[in-house]
């Protein structure tokens, strides 16, 4: 009779098991999926990896505290909170223009970490809501973030431009449109023998900033130009 009990309760602790990491393998895919569709350093197998990882994490602790009485079952996924962090500063890019790059997926990433550690604690239904949360920010509210990027009164540019007369130029035509430069950043040579500049623009009114790079873009001086932005 207590052979039959324990094989019963053997058998739901191990179902509750397959059921949690099979859950993170889902969302933690699901999640992937979204990010790899944006082309970011971490897609599918990663974020799968993560989520199923923590959840196991979780569930170990849990066998051990509940197996050997003792222990702290927080310990564990604690260090997985801070371990994630170099799989996050890893999927951060700073380009040779300082246009940085992965800083939603880092995010996202350490996010999916402690979405794995609540499925692995068997808190199925906060899981849920999470991952339904996470899904609605980096997907509907991601349309509204770059919507209102576009349209933001501060913008940085990257351009090169003509060694002798590039900058002098740039700076009247600004002046000439109204927009104030709040912060300009040079930098080393390209291999054209251009300038390599970075500004920081308050253009003091809504914008598109495609028509803003547009124009710039027609002054003979730039050679190059484009809008950095923090993704």
């Amino acid at each position: 009779m207590l052979q039959l009990i324990f094989a019963e309760t053997n058998y739901h602790y191990c179902l509750s098991i397959a059921v949690r990491l099979t859950l993170a393998m889902v969302m933690g895919a699901l999640i992937g999926y979204e990010r790899a569709s944006k082309k970011s350093t971490a897609g599918l197998r990663t974020f799968s990896i993560v989520c199923v990882s923590s959840a196991l994490t979780m569930i170990l602790n849990e066998y051990l505290v509940l197996t050997h009485g003792s222990g702290d079952i927080t310990r564990l996924s604690a260090q997985v909170i801070s371990g994630i962090g170099f799989l996050g500063v890893g999927s951060i890019i700073l380009t040779s223009r300082n246009q940085i790059k992965g800083l939603t997926t880092a995010a996202t990433l350490w996010s999916t970490a402690i979405l794995g550690i609540t499925i692995g604690a068997g808190m199925i239904l906060p899981s849920i809501i999470a991952f339904s949360i996470m899904m609605f920010i980096i997907t509907v509210l991601s349309h509204i973030s770059r919507h209102l990027e576009r349209y933001n009164r501060i913008i940085t540019v990257y351009l090169e431009a003509d060694k002798t007369t590039g900058l002098s130029q740039i700076i009247e035509a600004l002046s000439a449109q109204g927009f104030e430069v709040l912060q300009l950043e040079k930098h080393k040579s390209s291999p054209e023998g251009d300038l390599m500049i970075q500004l920081d623009l308050n253009l003091k009114g809504k914008y598109l900033h495609s028509d803003i790079i547009y124009r710039l873009s027609q002054l003979e001086s730039i050679h190059y130009i484009e809008e950095v932005r923090k993704l």
